[in-house]
């Protein structure tokens, strides 16, 4: 995990208004009488408006019509049919006195918000003042979990794309390229493309040069991070022949999915997560955005960033968690296939301990998680920890725990101050029977 210090820097922060238009809650429009026929509009749960006559005779059926047609279209958009339900931890078998003494670790180490689940029950939820439930707060590198690596196992599920596929049957321009045309989705998503990463000794983003600086500066193409990343970055090694994280292998991990989507309904992958599984899972749209609300044009491609650029509410972020943890099932409908989850989520062996986005405990880096935990986390110490045997769920915001001299020791603050201590407040490594199955 590469250490980023100013343009990936988190802050609570409020979506900002009107970055995606599209997902605003279609609102229904006064009726038009026109002669004898009276014509209105019906809102799509896609948020156009449909128009429809009727004589002025059946009026009032009309507006019953209206009515339901108007409500069913708000419940595809933003009402959730299943919610969190509050549990004392010791009815959860979690130590009260334990989660509060981590709690109060975490506070005056510049958490902003905290929020513990077992078996579908909230068990700890804080948020320090600025912060609440409702507010979102910058991802940073978690955005590799929950946007690309979520993104990745709904084309796996669609059958459109698989881990060992060369990214190059997608990218025309690596495939005369002796390195990149063998490059892979597994490797991309898993740190071990070879592409460098846009960082330098650990340097702010506003003070990197050349092809890193442009990188992150997100300019207009032909300088946008996606065309940089697909012709300037270089590979420095064999693809798959080591781990070094990068954040350009990402972006062309969105790059080949996005090519993937050219004959799907959702062209991009901000509207394939907002169709797929935002919306089915009940996340409002105003609690989450991706991509730092842009959308960039290349080769015809809606292109959106999932290096980072991510704000969620703790709430939405736990809810995707969720999705995880149940193999990609919403409360008896499946979203996700259960392999694809295993693929993203597991260590994809290779050279590292990456999944696709997320970090894997496979081999049991962390001694004190069981070995089917998985996580997401970014500058600034973001986490969202998922462990499907203890049916458990952590989602941390705020700066960063403890100073970091180098990203080798990124993960040390984490282990220490959120997933020893959460671990410790659990009594009973056997939930009780009717817990959230994964």
């Amino acid at each position: 995990m590469k250490v980023q210090k100013s343009a990936e820097k988190s802050k609570t922060q409020v979506r900002p208004a009107g970055s995606l238009p599209s997902m605003n809650t279609p609102q229904p429009t006064k009726p038009l009488l026109k002669g004898c026929v009276l014509i209105m509009t019906i809102p799509r749960a896609d948020g156009r408006a449909r128009p429809s006559a009727f004589h002025p005779s059946v009026f009032p059926a009309c507006v019953a019509m209206w009515v339901l047609a108007a409500s069913a279209a708000l419940a595809q958009t933003n009402a959730p049919t299943w919610d969190w339900t509050t549990s004392s931890p010791e009815d959860q078998s979690m130590s009260s006195q334990k989660l509060k003494a981590m709690k109060e670790a975490l506070a005056a180490r510049s958490t902003s918000g905290l929020l513990v689940i077992r078996n579908d029950q909230i068990v700890c939820e804080w948020y320090a003042p600025g912060a609440g439930a409702t507010n979102t707060h910058g991802t940073a590198s978690m955005a590799k979990a929950i946007v690309g690596g979520v993104a990745m196992a709904i084309a796996i599920t669609d059958g459109r794309a698989a881990l060992d596929d060369q990214a190059a049957n997608f990218i025309p321009h690596w495939q005369g390229d002796p390195r990149k045309s063998r490059i892979t989705f597994r490797q991309l998503g898993s740190h071990t493309s070879g592409l460098a990463d846009a960082e330098d000794q650990n340097l702010p983003h506003e003070k990197l040069s050349g092809w890193q600086g442009e990188f992150w500066k997100r300019l207009n193409p032909p300088r946008d991070p996606f065309t940089v990343s697909r012709d300037i970055a270089p590979v420095l090694f064999e693809p798959g022949e080591r781990y070094e994280y990068s954040n350009p292998g990402i972006g062309m991990l969105v790059y080949a999915l996005t090519a993937a989507l050219k004959d799907a309904p959702q062209k991009d992958i901000r509207t394939l997560l907002r169709e797929r599984v935002m919306r089915p899972i009940g996340v409002p749209d105003a609690e989450w955005a991706i991509g730092y609300s842009q959308t960039f044009i290349v080769d015809g491609l809606p292109l959106v960033a999932a290096w980072g650029g991510a704000n969620y509410t703790a709430r939405a972020v736990a809810r995707v968690g969720r999705l995880m943890l149940r193999q990609g099932n919403w409360e008896g409908k499946p979203l996700l296939s259960p392999e694809a989850v295993r693929l993203v989520t597991s260590d994809a062996g290779t050279h590292s301990t990456c999944g696709i986005g997320w970090w894997s405990n496979n081999t049991g880096r962390c001694a004190r998680l069981p070995k089917d935990a998985f996580w997401g986390s970014g500058a600034g110490h973001q986490v969202v920890l998922v462990v499907p045997s203890l049916k458990l769920m952590a989602v941390r915001n705020g700066q960063a725990l403890a100073e970091i001299s180098s990203s080798a020791g990124f993960n040390s603050p984490i282990y220490e101050w959120l997933f020893e201590p959460l671990i410790e407040a659990v009594r009973d490594r056997n939930p009780p029977a009717g817990a959230a199955a994964r």
